[in-house]
């Protein structure tokens, strides 16, 4: 799935643009650390709780600009008594932004002040507390809401300058843009009524109740993987399969960034990689062909499973190949990947005549999303069942779009 913006549109309630980059960048991760997820799961549980607090809180884009601008243009050796009487525009602009960057960071460092619950996620609280002090730094709470002389402004403006030159700012604005994004995503989950999932070290892959978060009143489905490592989804057309592989890779992607997932229950094992192929372009840029790509692709997984553990995903793989190619090299994969048991792969295959070879793999479970064909007319259960899907439904549609007819004419 290299685009994410699908998901990311469920837990997108950031207040400014940068933020938006912010939150884009987190969801874009391919690696993993085990420690630091959890952190980031603590941190959001943090947020859930503090809810109210972060709802309530409005950021006016313009004004942090506004604010930006100003710390970018500050030179405290043009504030002199001169220049406020030579540049008395330029003087009330300073003067202006003074009081707006003031303002700003009063109410936001009341926000920190507010947040409870620090045994939630005791790290991120000293990043709160860090940041808190860094205000205190500023002497906001000395001089909001006052009249301040030109010697109190100059000396405001003294403090400021001291601190951009520590580069305290460039911190302070990347905490404060994740903020958003942790606040953001906390809405997603509270928005999307979402669980935390759990990892497990037993290679025990359980998922109860899960969903594609794009549709309403979803069919529900459970998968439980034990002692096996590679799933392989067989179908026909509009059945559901490749909404079903999306739904549990989304799962799995939310859970290692930490995030809650759509399901009643989860209990997966941690991956380091996490690879997603839901359509496979040329890679024209590379000169590969659609075929080549796939191989890229596989390659790619390889040269990572020697020393990390993957969950994988080929959606109807190799279908850049005649038919009598992809068989082949489909078993071959499907056997080869299944040898590492760490990892988790799933593949999706219109490949009927490679049941046997497939079925003969212990470490193969076979699934299909149940579809009825009676009197010519398909129904479809969107239920997850084990084994190989027998029912071929290509002539059926043809028929059914009357394309025999049409091709008959003339």
């Amino acid at each position: 799935m290299e685009n994410v913006s699908e998901i990311v549109a469920h837990f997108n309630f950031t207040q400014t643009r940068k933020s938006k980059q912010y939150l884009i960048s987190f969801f874009n991760q391919k690696t993993f650390n085990k420690n630091e997820t959890l952190y980031v799961q603590q941190k959001l549980k943090l947020f859930l709780e503090n809810l109210e607090i972060v709802e309530h809180y409005k950021i006016n884009e313009s004004k942090i600009n506004g604010i930006q601008k100003f710390l970018d243009e500050i030179d405290v050796s043009h504030y002199n008594v001169i220049s406020s009487l030579k540049y008395r525009e330029y003087f009330k602009e300073i003067n202006a932004n003074i009081y707006l960057l003031i303002d700003f960071f009063y109410h936001y460092g009341l926000r920190l002040r507010n947040f409870k619950e620090r045994e939630i996620c005791p790290e991120y609280f000293k990043e709160i507390e860090k940041q808190i002090a860094f205000i205190n730094s500023l002497s906001i709470n000395e001089y909001y809401n006052k009249d301040l002389d030109f010697k109190q402004r100059k000396n405001f403006l003294t403090i400021i300058t001291t601190e951009i030159k520590k580069e305290k700012f460039e911190s302070f604005w990347d905490f404060f843009y994740m903020f958003d994004v942790n606040s953001s995503i906390a809405k997603g989950i509270k928005h999307n009524n979402l669980v935390f999932p759990q990892f497990n070290s037993e290679n025990s892959f359980i998922i109860e109740n899960f969903y594609h978060l794009d549709l309403k009143n979803a069919v529900k489905n459970t998968l439980k993987v034990e002692h096996k490592n590679t799933l392989v989804f067989t179908g026909a057309n509009m059945s559901g399969k490749s909404t079903a592989m999306k739904s549990v890779s989304i799962i799995v992607l939310l859970a290692h960034l930490g995030i809650a997932v759509p399901a009643d229950y989860c209990d997966i094992p941690f991956y380091d990689t996490i690879f997603m192929y839901f359509s496979v372009n040329d890679n024209l840029k590379e000169g590969y062909s659609h075929f080549a790509q796939e191989i890229m692709n596989v390659k790619n997984v390889l040269l990572e499973l020697k020393s990390k553990n993957c969950f994988v995903v080929f959606d109807e793989i190799f279908i850049g190949t005649n038919i009598n190619d992809a068989a082949q090299i489909t078993v071959d994969t499907v056997n080869g990947l299944s040898k590492f048991q760490n990892s988790l792969f799933i593949f999706s295959t219109h490949l009927n005549l490679i049941e046997n070879y497939l079925a003969q793999n212990k470490n193969v479970l076979l699934l299909n999303l149940e579809c009825f064909l009676e009197n010519n007319e398909l129904s479809f259960t969107y239920q997850l069942k084990e084994g190989w899907s027998k029912l071929e439904i290509g002539k059926i549609l043809f028929e059914k779009y009357g394309l025999s007819d049409l091709l008959m004419q003339n």
